[in-house]
């Protein structure tokens, strides 16, 4: 089995001074192979997290069991964020300056994931995010010639066009827009605004802002259905998802609505239960049997981690199971030099066996994003199962 290391205390250093680090620390790094995992293992996706894990972990012990690096295991050291930013900054700096790892997969969380690509892009550590979609992960440093951020997730732009395609087909004329007030949120309100823009459209009244633990959102959405909006795209997690679902069968409203791939979560099903969320349309990406590997993949979940709910979060488990993969693969092609990884993971041309819909080639210099516009869809939510929302 990889050796899996959870330290039971954090490195307590604050975001401002973790990003303050010079850029000229260069660890030693172990003689031991260590990936850093940085996860939302508790909070609000924490099922994203625990998700992500299981498949992070079955790439390494597949890697280590076939020889790994030159007969050398790798060694995974796992920090929990608690689906807090600061946290994550705590996490991402203790894995570069004290556990002195090569490469690091996290976070599970796109407020996270914001919060720490400046600390990886500074210490050139590849940083390969599984889960989180807000654009700017990647467009922050885009424009780099050394690039150090890699995702295997559909960022909120690709997701957010799928809603605005489907009410162009519908010819709504009457869109709304919630958000959380996180960073996630805010990123996800400003590529709506753009993209709404960009298709020759525009949101109906003012974008309508609530707390990710708000459980009333009935302020909000009365000020929507009094400008008799027709379709609402929101960007909330599972939890506030729940709440504005709720919010709206206390209203009465019957409005249509969708949101991005947090709305796919298990716990947006385990908490608000089939009824409250019927008809809710959310962005997927991925299925347990659209490819063989994929079916593969999830037999091995469901059978190892059998007392952890098995292939609970299919999407999160996969997309962390390649990503793992992904850097696993560079680390075997030329050992644990970071720089040298972050190269061949751009270079990386013979990924065939993917269990996700990527590429062979899932990135270039130019494009670190492994996942496009063909490789996901829009879905409602029909007796407690999701199915193409057309």
């Amino acid at each position: 089995m990889t050796n899996i290391r959870i330290p039971r205390r954090s490195l307590m250093v604050g975001a401002a001074s973790a990003v303050a680090i010079g850029a000229t620390i260069r660890p030693a790094y172990a003689a031991d192979l260590k990936i850093g995992v940085d996860l939302s293992l508790t909070g609000g996706t924490d099922d994203f997290g625990k998700g992500s894990r299981m498949g992070i972990e079955l790439a390494t012990n597949e890697f280590n069991a076939a020889g790994g690096y030159k007969g050398q295991k790798v060694e995974l050291v796992i920090y929990d964020d608690e689906t807090k930013p600061a946290k994550g900054v705590e996490n991402v700096t203790r894995l570069i300056t004290r556990d002195r790892v090569c490469a690091i997969i996290g976070p599970a969380n796109s407020g996270v994931a914001l919060a720490v690509i400046d600390i990886a892009q500074k210490q050139k550590i590849p940083l390969m995010v599984p889960l989180p979609t807000a654009e700017m992960i990647i467009g922050r440093y885009a424009k780099e010639p050394k690039h150090y951020i890699f995702r295997v997730s559909l960022n909120d732009g690709i997701q957010t066009q799928f809603m605005i395609d489907y009410i162009k087909r519908k010819k709504i004329a009457r869109v709304g827009l919630m958000h959380d007030s996180t960073g996630w949120g805010q990123s996800g309100r400003d590529t709506a605004l753009r993209l709404m823009k960009d298709a020759g459209l525009s949101f109906t009244g003012e974008p309508q802002v609530f707390d990710q633990n708000d459980t009333d959102m009935t302020a909000q959405l009365s000020k929507l259905r009094d400008a008799n909006v027709e379709f609402i795209i929101t960007y909330a997690l599972a939890p506030a998802g729940v709440q504005v679902a709720r919010s709206m069968q206390k209203l009465g409203m019957k409005t249509p609505w969708s949101g991005t791939w947090g709305l796919i979560a298990p716990n947006f099903l385990k908490l608000g239960g089939k009824e409250t969320i019927e008809g809710v349309m959310a962005v997927t990406s991925y299925t347990p049997d659209h490819n063989e590997a994929a079916k593969v993949l999830h037999e091995k979940i469901e059978r190892i981690y059998k007392d952890q709910g098995g292939d609970f979060h299919p999407v999160a488990t996969a997309q962390s199971y390649d990503a793992a993969r992904l850097v696993l693969r560079a680390i075997g092609k030329v050992g644990p030099d970071p720089q040298k990884i972050r190269d061949a993971l751009e270079q990386t041309d013979d990924f065939k066996d993917a269990v996700t819909k990527m590429s062979a080639r899932p990135f270039t210099a130019d494009n670190h994003e492994a996942l496009g516009a063909d490789t996901g869809f829009l879905a409602v939510w029909k007796n407690g199962q999701l199915v193409r929302a057309d």
